[in-house]
């Protein structure tokens, strides 16, 4: 897995040269005037999705919307750009998605390894892009983001140039940082003896990133990690840590740009975590500007729950018991 993550402005670049042949390829398929983005995915395919409507929803007029459910919402349609995503090319929820959208004529570019959404796109007639080979589909996220980003900007929706250009530069100088396992010592000693994390983020701002977060920790380290979206889990979640029996660990991300109230709202919140008996531990970000300190988050999270996997002694790669489920899936008959 390390060396996947010492990948990253590789897998950024890939996706922009893939951006910009698919482009030109296709350029007669893809629709003009959309009034709606959709990325349908689950699970690490799902996750490109959810980064870029972060950066849609500041710098976009066009709405996005992410579905991850076999489910088809009835606002999607014809004028929809979606984007349907599957690494593997077989998860059942996506392709059932997907059949809804080719029997629906909904605008759709297939984005995937191999698998039936190859089959189905070549059958349908759908425009489609080959991903290059990751080792698990949480290792082509570089790939994906470098493709989906080049794709948006060629097509006039989103200027995101910049952004590209910060996640590579980002990239270069972080990783041969992060290749050293002493870089994290402060957050493995911190971690040390916890079974279950909370990663928080903040709504419109690192949300997304924090999620990303969980699912490294969930997926290299084995831990249980949990997500929750801040200020919404202060409104119920916060009152689950009322007498805690063990005191809870809970990672803090988010960046240097929030406006004053959600900063106070942080204070006043982790006061009273402290009140409770909860270990915070705020994710480092650095960058002089918003989508550095957003990549950034993803990178420290990548590495950190590499060392955290490798310290507890697990196979940071596979993930068994998905593996376990997808095979009783096929046992019931879900495909």
């Amino acid at each position: 897995m390390i060396n996947e993550l010492t990948l990253w402005p590789k897998k950024l670049k890939d996706g922009l040269d893939l951006a910009h042949n698919f482009y030109f390829e296709n350029k007669s398929k893809l629709p003009k005037n959309i009034k709606q983005i959709a990325f349908f995915g689950m699970g690490g395919s799902g996750i490109a999705g959810r980064i870029v409507k972060t950066f849609l929803d500041k710098k976009s007029n066009i709405p996005s919307f992410i579905i991850d459910s076999p489910e088809v919402p009835k606002f999607i349609s014809t004028d929809t750009l979606c984007f349907v995503i599957t690494y593997s090319g077989n998860t059942w929820e996506t392709l059932n998605a997907l059949n809804y959208l080719t029997e629906n004529f909904i605008p759709t570019v297939v984005i995937s390894h191999d698998g039936r959404a190859l089959e189905i796109s070549e059958a349908k007639n759908l425009p489609f892009i080959l991903l290059p080979n990751s080792s698990q589909p949480r290792a082509a996220l570089g790939n994906f983001l470098g493709l989906i980003l080049g794709l948006l900007d060629l097509m006039k929706i989103i200027q995101t140039k910049e952004i590209i250009e910060t996640f590579i530069k980002q990239a270069e100088l972080y990783i041969p940082k992060f290749e050293s396992e002493e870089y994290f010592n402060d957050f493995l000693y911190a971690s040390n003896g916890y079974e279950i994390f909370h990663t928080w983020g903040i709504s419109g701002d690192s949300a997304e990133f924090a999620y990303r977060a969980q699912t490294q920790f969930n997926e290299n380290s084995k831990v249980r990690a949990v997500y929750s979206s801040f200020p919404e889990c202060c409104h119920n979640l916060l009152v689950g840590f009322t007498n805690c029996k063990e005191k809870p660990l809970v990672l803090m991300y988010y960046t240097d740009f929030l406006s004053q109230k959600l900063n106070l709202a942080i204070e006043s919140t982790t006061e009273i975590l402290k009140k409770a008996g909860a270990i915070l531990y705020k994710v480092p970000v650095l960058g002089d500007t918003w989508e550095g300190q957003l990549f950034h988050m993803i990178l420290w999270s990548d590495f950190a729950s590499y060392y955290l996997g490798k310290k507890l002694g697990v196979d940071t790669v596979s993930v068994k018991l998905i593996e376990e489920l997808k095979a009783k899936h096929k046992t019931k008959g879900i495909k």
